[in-house]
């Protein structure tokens, strides 16, 4: 077991970006993760061109400005058309956010796509019948992928975006389960109740950010998962409009510029791992399209459910890098501590034994929502003055 001082060594190290793996030039650009639409345009008010199988091998040429759509050519070259997103999976190192913006709206009568047209690139059926999904989360190293994040160049796209359309710079919201409410996970910080000792520089990004840290998420919410947070059914009648999802509600009622996101705990039990994965990219696309800066983690190992843990946040950082977007590597943090920070139940976060904001006792942090606190604190700040061209 690495040694607390080892950790906090870790916590210090100079942010990087994420470093995806080197990959084939032959390889598509992304699969379908189940049975898809082909659409004349980027939105459900297009018709039906076509249908793609799951599994389908995809040279992408195109995205919508919010992320929803791309336009797609299916690998075989007999069909082209915009697709949702959120029911692709994308090839290692693929960065969506680099394709060019378009809008166009294709002919829904034109027939099959003319061979010649298409590019002539050597295509390479890698999986077949494989499931994608998986094959593509298990290149995933968790441990190659640094604890705190910088502000990549989609977080600096959109953190302008947000602020042209009006959003509160100095708000952020929560989304997930269990391990995201309640008054442990960076309230105290709002409320003044904590010891910074040597991390006395995250001061301005507590000022930044404090009061909203004690606001009361509706998008959070004990035995939440991704697809539940979409759902209006979870929605509090009491906050929310009619039909209005958990996350839309948080959003309009917190108008944040950032959301910290961090699903799988419930996710594991309720979902298969192509669920989740479809699932936290349409939590993905909504946050960008919204004009809100997503700040992913990767999530506490659950003790009894210690495999599909590992897949789960395999699929955490494989969304991240496909949206190039800030990771909190909470999952490799966590490892080294005892009982891999969780509590006695097998999947909360455990401590905190002092209080949750206490950063001077090292036996404090090494538990559970003290060290998330220190990571996400360092992660905002980090991505925050980046993303705001701050010094």
């Amino acid at each position: 077991m690495r040694t607390l001082r080892s950790l906090i060594l870790l916590l210090m190290l100079v942010t990087l970006p994420l470093a995806p793996p080197i990959r084939a030039q032959s390889d598509p650009d992304a699969w379908t993760t189940g049975r898809l639409n082909l659409r004349a345009g980027p939105g459900t008010d297009h018709p039906v061109i076509g249908q793609l199988e799951a599994g389908t091998a995809l040279l992408l040429q195109a995205r919508s400005s919010d992320f929803g759509w791309l336009l797609a050519l299916s690998a075989d070259r007999v069909a082209r058309g915009w697709i949702a997103s959120g029911y692709v999976t994308y090839r290692p190192g693929y960065a969506v956010d680099r394709l060019p913006v378009r809008d166009d709206t294709l002919d829904p009568n034109a027939g099959p796509l003319p061979v010649e047209i298409a590019p002539q690139t050597e295509i390479v059926e890698m999986y077949g019948a494989v499931d994608v999904v998986r094959t593509l989360a298990g290149r995933i190293d968790l441990d190659a992928y640094p604890l705190i994040p910088g502000a990549t160049a989609t977080a600096r796209r959109l953190y302008r975006q947000g602020q042209a359309q009006g959003r509160d710079p100095r708000a952020i919201a929560k989304v997930g389960d269990c391990n995201s409410v309640g008054y442990v996970f960076l309230h105290p910080f709002g409320e003044g109740r904590y010891a910074l000792g040597d991390y006395a520089a995250l001061q301005p990004v507590i000022d930044q950010f404090g009061a909203s840290f004690t606001m009361r998420t509706q998008a959070a919410h004990n035995g939440m998962n991704a697809a539940a947070v979409l759902d209006p059914l979870w929605a509090n009648p009491g906050a929310c409009q009619p039909g209005e999802s958990p996350l839309a509600c948080e959003y309009r009622l917190r108008n944040p510029a950032f959301a910290v996101i961090m699903f799988g705990t419930n996710d594991l039990l309720a979902l298969d791992h192509v669920q989740f994965d479809r699932s936290l990219r349409r939590v993905v696309v909504e946050t960008m399209h919204a004009g809100i800066v997503p700040v992913l983690s990767t999530f506490p190992r659950h003790l009894a459910l210690p495999d599909r843990s590992i897949l789960f946040n395999q699929i955490v950082v494989r969304v991240a890098l496909d949206y190039n977007l800030p990771l909190i590597n909470l999952w490799c943090a966590l490892e080294p501590l005892p009982g891999h920070g969780i509590a006695a139940d097998g999947f909360h976060l455990s401590g905190p034994l002092t209080s949750a904001g206490d950063f001077v006792s090292a036996a404090n942090l090494e538990t559970g929502f003290p060290l998330r606190n220190l990571l996400t604190l360092q992660a905002l700040d980090a991505v925050w003055r980046g993303a705001a061209g701050e010094s």
